[in-house]
């Protein structure tokens, strides 16, 4: 019969206690598939995400995923359908129609956000200076990094 002997014993509970802080948290590995990264919006609809910021943070927290969905359909006046097809993807048409879709398209109205990711956008909100319009392009993943 083997003996039990305690060095063993500490051993092991000191190899899981390692283990266990080298580990990072189930939280952090969850990263957000499905979240948007960039974020075009005009004046009107970056008012509509300040004014309901601290509504669609509390939804994110209080997710099991920690996303929102951000819908800023109402105030923006639409119905938050979108356009999808090629005005979504100027690439793909003919020489010199190419700005005048970028002028004509509709913006979207409803993203999916995680926490971090609504805590960012509403800081370059704060921190950009000017006018907010179509052009202006909020890249998540570049200007969000930790």
């Amino acid at each position: 019969m083997p003996s039990f002997r305690f060095r063993d014993a500490y051993k092991a509970v000191a190899v899981l206690t390692v283990a266990m802080l080298l580990l990072p948290p189930a939280a952090s590995l969850a990263a957000c598939l499905i979240c948007d990264e960039v974020v075009e919006l005009d004046g009107v609809r970056a008012n509509c995400f300040r004014q309901d910021y601290e509504k669609f943070l509390s939804t994110a927290r209080s997710a099991e995923t920690s996303n929102a969905e951000v819908d800023l359909s109402a105030c923006a006046g639409d119905d938050g359908r979108e356009r999808r097809g090629l005005d979504r993807m100027p690439g793909l048409l003919p020489a010199g129609s190419e700005s005048s879709a970028r002028n004509q398209r509709e913006l979207r109205s409803v993203y999916i956000f995680d926490e971090a990711s609504l805590i960012c956008l509403k800081r370059l909100l704060d921190g950009h200076e000017g006018t907010i319009d179509p052009s202006v392009r909020f890249d998540l993943v570049e200007n969000c990094k930790p």
